[in-house]
């Protein structure tokens, strides 16, 4: 991201935030889409982020931590969005576009989707941002405010279960 453009956003010119923002809209989308599985809700907690980050784009410090900060945002909006909604958290048809996952079988989706489908949103989302999104474990500490450790920890211990659950259904399958 351009560091000149940011510094200018930080200093209130609304045409460089735009900018900033539009180069990290898909992701952050993404992300309150594997958290929410709602695309209005999904849509609000977007559009709520950038309104409060245009409100406080002031206290970024560092122009380089834009993108974490800013996601950071987002998924805060999403936290605000469960807790208003406060029911089961479904997941969204057609999530996985087949042109993301061309060598799974369907039936393979459905039982990754089903698992994914169960775990708590925090859980889900390490996943969708390590192997969906391609985040590095401290960039996904830094946007979550989680030490990586935590971050590295949870993520193995998420795909330990999901390999187990997922081992156990295509015995199922097969027998």
């Amino acid at each position: 991201m351009d560091e000149l453009m940011l510094k200018k956003a930080i200093k209130g010119d609304k045409q460089s935030f735009s900018k900033a923002v539009l180069q990290v809209k898909d992701e952050a989308y993404r992300i309150a889409s594997c958290y929410l599985h709602n695309e209005e809700d999904s849509m609000d907690a977007v559009c709520d982020a950038v309104e409060k980050a245009l409100i406080n784009i002031k206290t970024l410090r560092e122009p380089k931590f834009f993108k974490s900060w800013y996601i950071r945002i987002v998924i805060n909006e999403c936290k605000s969005q469960l807790r208003k909604r406060k029911t089961v958290i479904l997941l969204a048809d057609g999530l996985y576009k087949d042109e993301m996952q061309p060598n799974y079988k369907r039936e393979e989706k459905l039982d990754l989707e089903k698992l994914l489908e169960q775990m708590e949103p925090l859980d889900r989302l390490l996943i969708y941002m390590k192997y969906y999104m391609g985040y590095t474990l401290d960039e996904m500490a830094s946007a979550l405010e989680l030490p990586a450790g935590t971050v590295k920890s949870k993520l193995y211990r998420n795909l330990k279960e999901m390999k187990v659950k997922l081992e156990v259904k295509e015995g199922i399958y097969e027998g």
